[in-house]
């Protein structure tokens, strides 16, 4: 198994998980790599739940020194979330660290917190559901080109709390822009995460839907990852085996490993087998 979406203790929305903590489930589950990707957002209100800048080298420096300690892989990354007026910040911040993977994240559409219950009923409110899917993925698109990013984490996590709202939506709904973010996704050679934290969450699936993994392997896009969102350790590696079954229904043959922002293509096959292939 991988994981790499973890969040551990400077992540201020999960302080009691621990480095140490989450290895000692790795090991004890088979994980062979993890990905440590602590919240960065330097603008919203959540900017309170987010490492700071001065903290980043010792949270760098921490993962470094558990590497000695373990066999399970630890690569050191970042969920960031993405701000269009902030691309040159968030830039220079990136560009002053050893990265191993930086994860893109659209919490924030145009000032609605789509991951907010009452957010996302003023989002999507007035106006068809696939109107509103299209604000979204125009903002996603312009994530990912921005080129901050190497894979754009839970790719319709607008879908947490739209069910409470309006009706749980179906691949009609996604509109039209998705098909051009699916297209920049392969024209910027970023990848998209399949993260099973929906099913945790309650939404009834994986974020994105599995028709969403079909159009994006149809479009091309070749880098894919798997994650769980683990704010805890017992949560880490959860689903493993049911996104690599979807990812193979919509035709990937594998999952990219990476290192130093670099990825790498590893057949579903030799998965087990990863000490030698990378």
């Amino acid at each position: 198994m991988i994981d790499y979406h973890i969040h551990e203790y400077h992540s201020r929305d999960t302080l009691h998980a621990t480095i140490p903590n989450f290895i000692k489930e790795a090991e004890k589950k088979g994980i062979s790599e993890i990905a440590f990707t602590t919240h960065l957002i330097i603008s919203s209100p959540d900017v309170i739940i987010s490492i700071q800048n001065n903290e980043i080298q010792d949270y760098i420096e921490e993962i470094h020194a558990a590497q000695e300690l373990t066999n399970v892989k630890l690569l050191v990354g970042l969920e960031v979330d993405y701000f269009p007026e902030e691309e040159r910040r968030l830039e220079t911040i990136l560009s002053e660290y050893d990265f191993d993977i930086i994860l893109g994240s659209t919490h924030y559409i145009n000032g609605y917190d789509v991951g907010k219950r009452s957010d996302v009923e003023e989002f999507f409110s007035g106006r068809p559901l696939s109107k509103g899917v299209d604000e979204y993925f125009s903002v996603w698109k312009r994530a990912i080109e921005s080129g901050l990013f190497d894979v754009m984490a839970h790719p319709d996590y607008w879908r947490k709390f739209v069910h409470f709202h309006i009706k749980n939506p179906t691949w009609q709904d996604y509109g039209e822009v998705v098909f051009d973010a699916l297209q920049s996704l392969v024209d910027n050679k970023v990848g998209l995460e399949v993260n099973t934290s929906g099913i945790r969450h309650g939404v009834g699936s994986f974020f994105p839907i599995p028709e969403f993994l079909v159009s994006a392997k149809e479009a091309g896009v070749k880098i894919v990852t798997i994650g769980s969102d683990s704010h805890e350790p017992t949560s880490i590696g959860y689903g493993f085996t049911e996104a690599c079954n979807q990812l193979k229904a919509a035709g990937f043959d594998g999952l990219n490993l990476f290192r130093n922002r670099k990825s790498e293509l590893v057949k579903f096959n030799n998965l087990k087998n990863l000490n030698s292939v990378m």
